[in-house]
């Protein structure tokens, strides 16, 4: 678990379940984070479960009133190979989701900061790799602010995924 000054950031849990679904449903989040157009029901809880087995998947939740707001993905970096080759062994990938109407207040911002920090300086991580589409012109943004670099860009699936690593100091 990780705390900032309005954040708690906690392994998702069984209660996350509902707020999970609501939050991976909307439209707009689902083309701006890759999710299929047509999430149904079982599907949504197929993608829950799979992120709650996850112990490196973390809620986004808002101290003063425990409302998930998103997710954080934890995870070894998800890069091509040749990419793997030539970075050192311990870096990790973040994915993140900040579900509507919790977007642009600056939540992701202060999760992924203090995820960094935690990376940097308790668990001994030499880079952190984040990806998003070409069309996410917010995480392009938000990224770049918290000192992330472009390294390329690679295919998942049919998307094409942005790259950008930031290692440690």
């Amino acid at each position: 678990m990780i705390e900032t000054k309005r954040l708690i950031l906690r392994p998702l849990a069984p209660q996350d379940e509902e707020a999970f679904i609501r939050g991976i449903s909307d439209d707009e989040l689902r083309r701006m984070y890759g999710f299929p157009a047509e999430l149904s029901a079982d599907k949504t809880r197929r993608i829950f479960a799979r992120f709650s087995t996850l112990p490196t998947a973390y809620g986004l939740v808002r101290k003063t009133d425990k409302v998930l707001m998103g997710f954080v993905l934890d995870v070894a970096p998800e890069l091509p190979e040749e990419v793997l080759r030539s970075l050192p062994k311990d870096g990790r990938t973040l994915a993140y989701a900040t579900f509507p109407p919790y977007q642009r207040q600056g939540y992701m911002r202060e999760a992924l900061s203090a995820m960094i920090e935690d990376h940097f300086h308790s668990k001994s991580t030499s880079y952190i790799h984040c990806g998003y589409f070409p069309f996410n012109e917010r995480s392009d943004a938000l990224l770049r602010s918290l000192g992330f670099k472009t390294i390329g860009q690679h295919t998942l699936g049919s998307s094409t995924i942005i790259d950008k690593i930031r290692f440690k100091a």
